[in-house]
């Protein structure tokens, strides 16, 4: 079964942190899958800030019962981000104190790039056109999976794939979702909601939209037990992905 090349040292690492990563993120989606329900009866107003053309979004009816906040419903109708063109740069803290820094780049069409970082050593992955290309360091040769040799494919988290927050279901005990003001979102505005889980409750996240699209902005996690840190933030302008070179096709 093909993997990156074994003289690649510190790439294990780096995959465990992701899959941390991917964790939390994964955790973050189950709990704010929490707080909609799909019938919709207002809009807000919205003025676009980015590349991305936005529309007034639609505001959930059982949303605004659960929470009466305007503002956190027209967010939480309003963040598919798996459809729109988006790049995401990170950092991910392990409990040993390891860092690890990622950037994820995606089209909205279902083509993505994501790229780790820990301790010198680097590892990438884009996935085009159903075909998955891999790269352990810079400048070196990509390898090509596609078809039958997909799944060989050494697996690369994306720690935005979790990230569909078009949530339809109720909000269950334990979870409390709290305004907690507005914070400077680079050269945005953002509101700025903490998200508490009872059955993790050493865990805080802080979850940011901007002001005006209503768009996720940043997104951050503590876990004071494990010592487990993320910090996501968002950005929305056009993507391209496009395949890479040299590339050597792998076949099984």
């Amino acid at each position: 079964m093909p993997r990156l090349r074994d003289d690649e040292k510190g790439i294990g690492r780096v995959l465990i942190i992701g899959i941390i990563v991917v964790v939390i993120a994964i955790v973050a989606v189950v709990i704010w899958q929490t707080t909609k329900k799909s019938s919709t009866t207002s809009s807000v107003s919205t003025t676009s800030t980015s590349a991305k053309t936005t529309t007034s979004p639609a505001i959930s009816s059982a949303c605004l019962k659960s929470y009466n906040d305007n503002s956190l419903c027209a967010f939480a109708n309003h963040t598919n981000i798996a459809s729109q063109q988006y790049t995401a740069n990170g950092t991910a803290t392990s409990g040993t104190g390891v860092t690890s820094t990622y950037t994820v780049q995606n089209d909205g069409k279902g083509n993505t790039e994501v790229s780790y970082s820990s301790n010198g050593k680097q590892i990438s992955a884009i996935t085009l056109d159903g075909s998955t290309y891999l790269q352990s360091g810079a400048g070196t040769t990509w390898l090509e999976y596609s078809g039958s040799s997909l799944g060989s494919a050494t697996t690369v988290p994306n720690p935005t794939s979790g990230f569909n927050l078009n949530f339809t279901k109720s909000t269950p005990a334990g979870v409390t979702v709290t305004k907690d003001g507005t914070a400077t979102c680079g050269n945005l505005e953002c509101y700025k909601y903490k998200v508490v889980n009872a059955s993790t409750p050493t865990t805080t996240e802080y979850v940011y939209f901007d002001t005006n699209d209503y768009l996720l902005r940043q997104w951050t996690s503590n876990d004071t037990s494990s010592g487990v840190s993320v910090n996501l933030t968002f950005s929305y302008l056009p993507v391209t992905i496009t395949k890479p070179s040299p590339v050597q096709q792998i076949s099984t």
